[in-house]
C-alpha cells in the first residue's frame, strides 16, 4: 500500500492544481452549492491566488505520483476577500489563514484533507503563529469542525449577477504538534 507525500507546490503544478480544484469544488460541492453559483466562483474569484505558490505556503498531496490534494495557507489578503465589507479584517500581516485546501473527488474520504491540513497547520505552527482562520466552504464545514475549527461568522461573497457565494469563516488554537503518522493512500 502506498504513502501520501506531501511537497510544496511549484509553479509547474498550477495547470493540474487548478484542474483538481475546479473538479473537487464541482463534484464535492454539487448538492451544497448551485452549479451556477460554483461556476461563477471559479470564474469570477477562482479556486486560489498564485501568490501562495510563489511565497512557498501551498502544498500538495500524491499517492503513487499522482496529485490527490492541496492546501496551504497566507498572511496576504485572499483575493475573494477585497470586496468584502469587513475587508479590513484581511489586511493583517500577523493573521495566518488557512487557503484553497481541496481533494481530488476520487480520492475524497481517505484521509487526505486531514493529512494536508496537519501539514499545514505544523507549518504555521512552525512559524510563531496559535491560531489560524478559514472560510468554510458548505461543503466543507463539517470536515473543519471535526479538526477542531469553530465558526466564527457566515460571510457572502457577492459574485455579481445575483449570484453569492456562503462560506462560514471558522477559527482554531493550533495545540502542538501530535506527531500522528500519515494514512495510507488507498488506490
Amino acid at each position: 500500500m502506498s504513502h501520501i507525500e506531501i511537497r510544496l507546490a511549484e509553479r509547474s503544478d498550477l495547470q493540474a492544481l487548478r484542474a483538481l480544484q475546479a473538479r473537487s469544488i464541482r463534484v464535492l460541492g454539487h448538492g451544497y452549492y448551485t452549479a451556477i453559483q460554483i461556476e461563477t466562483f471559479i470564474s469570477r474569484v477562482g479556486t486560489m491566488d498564485d501568490y501562495l505558490v510563489a511565497d512557498r505556503t501551498y502544498l500538495l498531496a500524491t499517492c503513487d505520483g499522482e496529485m490527490v490534494g492541496c492546501g496551504g495557507w497566507t498572511t496576504r489578503m485572499p483575493g475573494y476577500a477585497r470586496n468584502l465589507p469587513d475587508a479590513h479584517r484581511y489586511a493583517n500581516r500577523d493573521r495566518a489563514t488557512v487557503r484553497s485546501v481541496f481533494v481530488e473527488p476520487l480520492a475524497a474520504r481517505r484521509g487526505i484533507g486531514r493529512r494536508i491540513m496537519n501539514a499545514v497547520e505544523d507549518r504555521l505552527r512552525g512559524e510563531g503563529f496559535a491560531t489560524v482562520e478559514l472560510g468554510a466552504t458548505v461543503s466543507g464545514h463539517a470536515f473543519y469542525r471535526t479538526l477542531g475549527y469553530q465558526p466564527l461568522r457566515e460571510m457572502r461573497i457577492d459574485l455579481g449577477g445575483g449570484v453569492s457565494f456562503a462560506l462560514t469563516v471558522m477559527s482554531k488554537t493550533l495545540a502542538a504538534n501530535t506527531g500522528s503518522r500519515p494514512p495510507a493512500c488507498v488506490a
